[in-house]
Parts: structure tokens; C-alpha cells; sequence
């Protein structure tokens, strides 16, 4: 009876903590996409070019890239709860002053801002999940709570479409601003305290129960292994974050949609990525475990081919149907890619660990929308959407560098294999 009071109990402080983690992720993700829809409208009133609207949007990836691997130490040395609150109150103040800014420098400077306090949170959200689930349940609790990046994407132009069309612009900024100042008291007072027997209560039956426990994580920074993970999920988020910066734009200038439809049809390709990420960790946890380019690399191919075929298309429904399918791929391998790390990696660095990998996706966030600003600029859209494709093949090639097993990760980890050839 008390095994299962105690099971019960750690069921429920996963529960609440990947619920929390999920709405909060959701706020994030709201809260950086606004900027999205509202770019037209910004780009009028300021009079801005092409490239001066890709750069608004760089400008917050290069700083959220850039403090990702920080934002990881930090939690893993002031811990994950103070981390998150910080970042989630910090991020929300620099949203609303977004829609306060009086012209280019001044927004230029605030996103700068605004993509230091987000990106302190990644790191600090992987660790809370390790720290309070089981090495079992780990991917399960991070799947869903990262299947909110794709949600997010999905709701925020159903959200920021209605609300520029009603109030503006800058208003429809505070308003999103708030709902991430009340989240951030849920977070600081709802979030379960560390469970430390979900750490450390697992089987020892496995051939050894976390990676890495040994390293600090300066260490961790040196291990060619976490910058393989960087450059795949870099290649992976030059497509999805490429498609969440430009399609707005190009629906509403080139199709010429209005706002509102505009966002409608933006937010149907993410809603099918919020189904393929969960079944992407499904899949992984269920059958590619050991083997998991076997997932990645036929999704990567199968996304450059639709991406392909969207870029190629002369109907507004053909270009929707194929980014659907092409985001439903994309977001397929998100889990998979995250997978080996995140179940693998001890939770005393996986705040650390978590953020290299995630690092490398916001790398490709801050390429993807300035490399596509510019190529719309002196080119064309299609030959911007074409370095989607490249992204999605640097990924499927990536997957074939890496180790597949748990025990060849955590020998190259652990520092005892002098070659880390494919397993």
C-alpha cells in the first residue's frame, strides 16, 4: 500500500509539473509569434524593408540562441524554479514594452532583450521535468510539454490575428504580456518541490542508470557528442522556425489574404505538428530507441520533399496541403532528436546538456528568418522556402553521425571511447 501511495504520488507531481511546464511553454510561444503577424504592420509604420523585418525576428533568436547554454548553467547551479520564474517575468515585462516601442532602434533593442529572458528558460524547464519524473517517464513528460512549441504556433495566430485587427498592433503586445506575468505566480507557487526518490529510486537493472554523473558542466561543453545533437536540431529549426517567420507574410503580400485569414491558414500546419511530436516521442519510446535515425532521417527526407513541392506550388491550397504535411514531418523527428540526451543524461547536467542541443535550434532560428528576409528581398519567395529544404537535409545527415544506443551514447559521454564511429 505504500509503494503505491508513493507511485501515486510521483504520478501526480509529474502530472502537475508537465502541465504547468506545457501552459507555460505555451506562453512563450505565444508571446515570441505575435511578432509574427504583426510584422506587416510594423514594417509599414516604421517603414522598414524586407531585411529590417527579418532582422526584428533574428535579433531575438541570436539572443535567445546565445543564452541558451548560460540559462542552462544557471539552473543547474541557482536552480530550475528560480530560473523559470525569473526568465517567464523578465520575458513578459519586454513583451509589453515591445508594443511601447517608438520606433526601429528602440524595438530592435527591446527584442534583444526580450530574447535574453526567454532564453534562460529552455534549460531550466528540461531540468525540472528530469528532476521531478522518473528516467522512464522523462521523455514522455518532455514530449508533451514541448508538443506546446507546435500548439503555440498553432494558437498564435488564431490569437494575435484578431487581436491587431481589434485593438493594434501594440495593444494586442500587453495584452499577451499579461497572461505571461499571471503565469509566472502559478509557476513560482504551483510547481511541485524536486522529487529527488524520482531520481534516484529507478531500476539498476540497466547497463548504467544516468550518463555523465561524474562531469561538470564545463566538461559536458567540451564533448564533441552534444554539438553533433546542436548542428541536427539546427538543421531541423531552419525549417520550422523559417515556415513560422515567413508564410504569414507571404500569405498576406503574395496570396493577398487579410489578417485574419491569413492567420487561420498559418495555424493549420502546426496543429499537425502538435500530433506528429507526440507521436514522434511515442514512436521513439516504443520502437526506435536504439535506432532512432531510422525515424529521423526517412522524416527529414519526406519533409524537404513536401517543402519542395510547396515552394513549386501555384495554388494557395496546394501550398497549404503540402506545408501541412511537410510541418507534420518536420515535427516528427523533434522528440527523437531531443530523445537520446534527454532520457540518457544525468539530472545534475541536464540543464546544461539540454541546452547545447537546444542551442543549436535556436541557431537555426536566428539563420532562418535573416537568410529568408534576404533571399525574398533580392530574389523570391520560393527560393527563400528553398532553405527550408537545406535544413531538413542537414538534419537527415546529421542523424547518421551520432550514436544510436543508450550504452554507445554514454560510453562517448563518459569520455571511454577514443572513436565515435556509427553504431
Amino acid at each position: 500500500m505504500m509503494l503505491q501511495t508513493t507511485e501515486q504520488r510521483l504520478k501526480r507531481i509529474a502530472y502537475v509539473t508537465t502541465t504547468i511546464l506545457f501552459i507555460s511553454w505555451l506562453i512563450d510561444y505565444i508571446d515570441r509569434l505575435v511578432i509574427t503577424l504583426a510584422l506587416p504592420s510594423i514594417g509599414k509604420q516604421f517603414h522598414l524593408n524586407s531585411v529590417e523585418e527579418g532582422a526584428i525576428m533574428s535579433i531575438f533568436f541570436f539572443t535567445y540562441a546565445i543564452c541558451q547554454i548560460p540559462g542552462g548553467i544557471l539552473a543547474d547551479r541557482f536552480g530550475a524554479k528560480k530560473t523559470m520564474t525569473v526568465a517567464m517575468t523578465a520575458w513578459s515585462v519586454f513583451t509589453a514594452l515591445t508594443g511601447a516601442a517608438g520606433n526601429y532602434v528602440v524595438l530592435m533593442i527591446v527584442r534583444f532583450f526580450f530574447g535574453v529572458s526567454e532564453g534562460i528558460f529552455p534549460g531550466a524547464s528540461m531540468k525540472a521535468i528530469a528532476e521531478r519524473t522518473s528516467q522512464k517517464a522523462r521523455l514522455t513528460a518532455n514530449g508533451t510539454m514541448v508538443a506546446s512549441n507546435s500548439l503555440g504556433s498553432a494558437l498564435a495566430p488564431l490569437i494575435a490575428a484578431p487581436a491587431i485587427a481589434a485593438v493594434g498592433w501594440q495593444h494586442s503586445f500587453y495584452w499577451v504580456a499579461g497572461l505571461g506575468i499571471i503565469m509566472a505566480v502559478v509557476l513560482w507557487f504551483g510547481l511541485p518541490k524536486q522529487t529527488v526518490t524520482s531520481i534516484q529510486g529507478e531500476s539498476t537493472a540497466s547497463h548504467r542508470e544516468y550518463a555523465g554523473e561524474h562531469l561538470s558542466p564545463a566538461q559536458v561543453l567540451r564533448k564533441g557528442v552534444m554539438w553533433k545533437f546542436f548542428l541536427m536540431f539546427m538543421g531541423m529549426d531552419i525549417a520550422a522556425w523559417g515556415l513560422v517567420s515567413w508564410v504569414p507574410s507571404y500569405l498576406m503580400t503574395q496570396k493577398h489574404l487579410s489578417l485574419s485569414g491569413a492567420g487561420v491558414l498559418t495555424s493549420i500546419p502546426f496543429f499537425a505538428g502538435t500530433i506528429s511530436t507526440i507521436l514522434g516521442g511515442w514512436l521513439f519510446d516504443k520502437y526506435f530507441y536504439r535506432r532512432h535515425r531510422w525515424l529521423i532521417v526517412p522524416s527529414m527526407v519526406l519533409a524537404g520533399l513536401f517543402l519542395f513541392l510547396m515552394l513549386s506550388s501555384n495554388s494557395l491550397h496546394e501550398f497549404i496541403v503540402y506545408e501541412t504535411i511537410g510541418a507534420f514531418c518536420i515535427y516528427m523527428a523533434f522528440q527523437p532528436i531531443m530523445g537520446l540526451p534527454m532520457r540518457i543524461l544525468s539530472s545534475k547536467i541536464l540543464g546544461v546538456g539540454s541546452a547545447i542541443v537546444n542551442f543549436g535550434g535556436q541557431v537555426g532560428g536566428v539563420l532562418s528568418p535573416i537568410v529568408m528576409g534576404a533571399l525574398v528581398g533580392s530574389v523570391s519567395y520560393q527560393a527563400a522556402f528553398g532553405f527550408l529544404v537545406f535544413g531538413v537535409l542537414l538534419a537527415a545527415a546529421c542523424s547518421l553521425w551520432i550514436p544510436q544506443s543508450p550504452e554507445h551514447f554514454d560510453t562517448v559521454i563518459s569520455g571511454n571511447e577514443v572513436s565515435q564511429s556509427l553504431s
